[in-house]
């Protein structure tokens, strides 16, 4: 019974560190809609999680370009580390983020979603 209790234990608190982590974790699916996400992903933009999960990452993304070649990468099942892109914040402001991503797929090879961290960024000192 002591092990039972241990893994509730457990499991509530990975489910208390994803969640309330201080790096930005999210799921997005196959046609890019952002399916779960914790909050240091969407609060640092200045989003509240009903404005951010479930809608499509390009509502974010402001390099579209950048996007669309993370997307395909991970699409062929390659993982990202640390891509440079920027997102939008809800105040219109960009911020650069470093994201690393990677795929689940299933059994038969079918995309699931992504794996993505997203990290804050400084902004470039342009010189």
């Amino acid at each position: 019974m002591e092990k039972t209790s241990e893994f509730v234990r457990t499991e509530k608190d990975m489910a208390d560190h994803l969640d309330n982590g201080v790096v930005g974790l999210h799921w997005v699916s196959a046609d890019g809609i952002i399916l779960w996400a914790n909050r240091a992903d969407y609060e640092p933009l200045g989003y509240t999680r009903e404005e951010w999960v479930g809608h499509h990452a390009t509502e974010f993304h402001a390099d579209h370009a950048a996007l669309g070649d993370m997307w395909q990468r991970l699409s062929k099942g390659e993982t990202i580390y640390h891509y440079p892109t920027r997102l939008r914040h809800k105040n219109g402001s960009l911020q650069n983020v470093l994201i690393s991503s990677s795929v689940l797929f299933d059994d038969a090879g079918n995309f699931v979603h992504t794996r993505c961290f997203t990290v804050l960024a400084p902004a470039s000192s342009g010189g």
